[in-house]
């Protein structure tokens, strides 16, 4: 039974270790690109990723089909080698100064605001640590936000929270709906605080490097992980599949439990 438990958390291990991936061509976009405004991201030379987002079509003995948001038809390979996990619904009241974390975002450096949030299991703290591009996060994607935007990844840990109260948040004042379909960013790291307008958090994020502030809106998607099995796959639902170049096989598949849409 411990062997089994072990097995199935290095799967969560290996769900989000894509998470990690600086660089991705996407199903569904073209290659990540720096958000407008985020002058701090950068791309490292870790391999390209394919990343595959929709809903699961078809099922077959080593293969997925899925209709990706934009309506196309992807292929998703399975071998003995990807890893499964449940991505499952959580909220801020979950969240602890020191955890570490992946945000995405839209706006610039100094006005982030979080489109998804995920808060990461202990035994994935410091994977992909640091603030880089990333593509069209999923949330944005299932709601018909353009596939051709760019957005940034930023992992770390939040070292403070505080609360939003009357007033403005500096530099964000020119934030409007339109823009998430234009650019995202996500924020992998520790948090330590939030504040904001009023029923808003703002999260500080510590990376190594660098540190960042985002605002967390009210209704923003929040997630954690759950390790799963192959057998838990069924038509209908919706997953985040990273697949390497070269490999016969997805790296991992993360499936929305009970409908959940997979966030990042």
């Amino acid at each position: 039974m411990l062997t089994k438990k072990l097995m199935l958390l290095s799967g969560v291990v290996a769900v989000l270790g894509g998470c990690g991936q600086t660089t991705s061509t996407d199903s569904n976009t073209s290659t990540a690109n720096i958000a407008m405004g985020n002058t701090s991201a950068a791309a490292s030379a870790t391999p390209a990723v394919n990343r595959v987002r929709g809903v699961i079509t078809a099922i077959g003995t080593d293969a997925l089909t899925v209709q990706t948001y934009d309506g196309k038809s992807a292929t998703v390979p399975l071998d003995p080698n990807t890893k499964f996990a449940w991505v499952v619904k959580s909220d801020l009241s979950t969240l602890k100064d020191g955890d570490f974390i992946g945000t995405a975002t839209t706006g610039p450096d100094n006005a982030l605001r979080a489109v998804e949030l995920v808060i990461f299991p202990e035994a994935m703290r410091g994977t992909g640590e640091g603030h880089y591009p990333w593509d069209v996060p999923g949330a944005v994607a299932a709601a018909g936000g353009g596939m051709s935007g760019s957005s940034a990844m930023t992992n770390g840990t939040v070292d403070g929270q505080s609360a939003m109260t009357n007033g403005t948040v500096d530099g964000q004042s020119a934030m409007t709906n339109g823009t998430v379909a234009q650019q995202s960013g996500m924020t992998n790291g520790t948090v330590t605080g939030n504040a904001g307008k009023p029923g808003e958090t703002k999260l500080s994020i510590s990376y190594k490097g660098g540190k960042a502030q985002v605002v967390v809106p009210v209704g923003t998607p929040i997630v954690r992980f759950e390790p799963a099995e192959r057998t838990v796959l069924a038509k209908g639902q919706k997953l985040f599949a990273i697949i390497s170049p070269g490999s016969k096989g997805a790296r991992s598949v993360a499936v929305g439990k009970d409908g959940l849409t997979p966030p990042m």
